[in-house]
C-alpha cells in the first residue's frame, strides 16, 4: 500500500505512531548517554568518534580538548586541531599510527603520546581505536576509540624509573646508569675513547664512626656536589655505595685526564665545613683510559679500581694511571 492510498485519519495515526517511536528512541539515547557518563565520570577515560572525509571529531559526554584544559568550544573539535596540540616529539609517530591504521597497514590504532596543556604542561594519553564504517569502495568513513589520560600513571613509571637509576642518597648515577651509558658512549657513532675514574674518599669511615652516619651523608651530599661541578659537562658520575665513585668521560687524553683529576684534587684542597664542623676530604684517584669498543665494561671498571688501589698504597690523595 502506497502512502497516498492512506486515508487522513491513517497518516495521522501512523504519524503518532511514528512520534511516540521518536520520542522512545530520544528517551532510549537519553538513558544511554546517562549511563556512560556515569560509567566515565572521573575515570579520565573519553570516548571519541571521528569522520574521516572531513575530519570533525565528536567526544562523547566532554567537550573537545577538555583533557587539556580547554573550556567547550574553545578549541575546534578537528583532527587538524589534535595534530597542532600534540607534543612535537610525540606528533610524527602519533599521526603515523593513526595513518597506518586508516590505510589497512594495521588491524587497530593504538599509542600512546603526549597533549600539549593550556597551562604548557603536557598530559599522557594512551589512544586507541578502530575503523567501523566504510563506504561502498572500502573506504574508511568513521573512526571510533577511547582515549583515556594516564599522566599520573606516567609520572609513578618515570619516578620509578629515576629511582632505579639513581643513587638514592646522591641522586647520582648508580652502577647499572652508568653501565648504560658506558655501553652508550661505545656506541656513539662520535665514540673517540673514554676514560674512568675510580674515586675513593681518603679516611670517610673516621668521620662516620666519630660524628655518625647523618653528618656522613651530609659530606657525601657535598663531595657528589662539588664533583659535579668540576667536571665537563658531558661526565657521567656514579657513586657506587659508601665513599667510592666513579666517572665517565668521553675522552681517552691522558692530557685532559691529568687536569681533570688535579683539578678535582684541588677542589677538596680545603675542608669541607658542616654544621660547624671542619673535615679534611682526600681524593684517591685510579684512572683507565680506552679506545677499543671490545671491551667489556667490568674490565675497565676493575682497572681503574686496581690504579686507585695503588694511590692508597702509596700516600693517598693523588691519581694514578692504569698500567698493564
Amino acid at each position: 500500500m502506497k502512502i497516498t492510498d492512506l486515508s487522513n485519519a491513517e497518516l495521522v495515526k501512523q504519524f503518532e505512531k511514528l512520534k511516540q517511536e521518536n520520542i522512545r528512541l530520544n528517551f532510549a539515547n537519553k538513558l544511554l548517554e546517562e549511563k556512560l557518563s556515569a560509567a566515565l565520570d572521573d575515570t579520565g577515560l573519553y570516548v571519541w568518534e571521528q569522520h574521516i572525509p572531513t575530519g570533525k571529531i565528536k567526544i562523547y559526554d566532554q567537550s573537545f580538548g577538555s583533557m587539556c584544559g580547554y573550556r567547550l568550544n574553545e578549541l575546534e573539535a578537528t583532527v587538524e586541531s589534535w595534530k597542532s596540540n600534540l607534543h612535537p616529539d610525540d606528533k610524527d609517530m602519533a599521526v603515523t599510527a593513526l595513518k597506518n591504521h586508516l590505510s589497512g597497514k594495521s588491524a587497530s590504532y593504538k599509542t600512546v603520546y603526549r597533549m600539549m596543556h593550556k597551562d604548557g604542561s603536557h598530559r599522557w594519553v594512551s589512544d586507541r581505536g578502530r575503523v567501523i564504517e566504510f563506504d561502498e569502495q572500502q573506504n574508511p568513513i568513521r573512526i571510533m576509540g577511547t582515549h583515556i589520560d594516564i599522566t599520573a600513571e606516567k609520572q609513578y613509571e618515570l619516578s620509578l624509573s629515576k629511582y632505579a637509576n639513581l643513587d638514592p642518597l646522591t641522586n647520582l648515577l648508580n652502577r647499572k646508569a652508568l653501565k648504560q651509558a658506558f655501553d652508550n658512549l661505545i656506541a656513539s657513532i662520535h665514540y673517540q675513547g673514554g676514560a674512568f675514574l675510580f674515586i675513593d674518599l681518603d679516611d670517610f669511615k673516621k668521620i662516620n664512626d666519630i660524628f655518625g652516619h647523618k653528618i656522613g651523608d651530609k659530606v657525601l651530599l657535598n663531595v657528589a656536589q662539588k664533583l659535579k661541578m668540576y667536571s665537563p659537562r658531558t661526565t657521567s658520575i656514579s657513586r657506587f655505595g659508601g665513599d667510592e665513585f666513579v666517572m665517565l668521560c668521553d675522552s681517552s687524553d691522558e692530557d685532559f685526564l691529568t687536569q681533570l683529576a688535579q683539578t678535582l684534587i684541588n677542589a677538596f684542597s680545603k675542608p669541607i665545613t658542616l654544621d660547624n664542623k671542619s673535615f679534611n676530604i682526600g681524593l684517591s684517584i685510579g684512572i683507565c683510559s680506552f679506545s677499543d669498543r671490545e671491551l667489556l665494561f667490568d674490565d675497565v671498571f676493575d682497572h681503574a679500581d686496581q690504579a686507585m688501589y695503588k694511590v692508597k698504597m702509596s700516600g693517598k690523595n693523588s691519581f694514578k694511571f692504569w698500567e698493564r
